[in-house]
C-alpha cells in the first residue's frame, strides 16, 4: 500500500513541466526524508493556493484579489494592453520594470494539438476591455513560435477594423524562444523596439 501512494506521488510530480520520471523519484524522495519541514507545508501551501487563488475576468491574471492589483492600480497606464500567454510572462514583465500598462492573459497559443482554439482567447472579453478604457494600443508579447505568430496574426485580424496601434515585440527575441525565458535586459529591449503591425 504505501509503495502505491509513493508511486502515486512519483507520477504526479512526473507531470510537471520538465521533470521527468528520474527527477520526480529523487524528488519525491526528498520530500518524505523532509516530510516536517518541506512535504506537509508544500502540501498545505498547494491546498490554500488552490481554494483561494482565481482568475481574473477583467485580465485572465490569477490572483488571490480580484480584480488584480494592476486592473484596479490608478498608477498603471489604462490605454495600453500587453497580450501574454500566461502569468510566467507577466512576471517576467513585472521583473523587467519596463512596462506600466494592463495585461490580457490569454492563457495558451492556438493550438489543434493541445485543443487551444480561437474561442478560448477570449477576444470578446479583450474588445469590451478596449471600448471601454479607451485603448489606444495593443502590445503582442506572444512567443516567436508558430503557434505564437499564428495567434498574433489571428488576434490582429480580430482588432483591425478597431482603430488601434497594434504592435509586436521586436528586436531581441530569438526565433523560437518563450518570454518568460528571457533576461530582462533583453525582454525591456524587444518592448521600446517593438514595431507597428497596424
Amino acid at each position: 500500500m504505501a509503495q502505491d501512494e509513493l508511486q502515486k506521488l512519483i507520477n504526479l510530480i512526473s507531470r510537471l513541466p520538465g521533470v521527468g520520471p528520474r527527477s520526480a523519484q529523487r524528488i519525491a524522495l526528498y520530500l518524505i526524508k523532509n516530510k516536517q519541514e518541506l512535504m506537509l507545508p508544500l502540501g498545505e501551501s498547494i491546498k490554500e493556493t488552490a481554494a483561494k487563488v482565481r482568475k481574473c475576468e477583467i485580465c485572465g491574471m490569477l490572483d488571490v484579489n480580484l480584480p488584480t492589483k494592476i486592473c484596479s492600480s490608478d498608477t498603471r497606464i489604462k490605454n495600453t494592453i500587453c497580450i501574454v500567454e500566461d502569468m510566467a510572462d507577466v512576471w517576467a514583465f513585472e521583473r523587467s520594470g519596463f512596462y506600466k500598462g494592463q495585461y490580457h492573459v490569454i492563457g495558451g497559443l492556438l493550438s489543434a494539438s493541445k485543443n487551444f482554439t480561437e474561442q478560448d482567447l477570449r477576444l470578446h472579453k479583450l474588445k469590451e476591455r478596449i471600448e471601454k478604457n479607451k485603448v489606444e494600443e495593443i502590445i503582442l508579447a506572444l512567443s516567436a513560435t508558430i503557434e505564437g505568430q499564428t495567434t498574433a496574426l489571428v488576434i490582429r485580424d480580430y482588432l483591425e477594423k478597431m482603430n488601434l496601434k497594434i504592435t509586436q515585440l521586436a528586436y531581441g527575441v530569438p526565433v523560437g524562444s518563450e518570454i518568460h525565458y528571457l533576461d530582462d535586459n533583453t525582454l525591456g529591449a524587444a518592448l521600446e523596439s517593438r514595431k507597428n503591425l497596424s
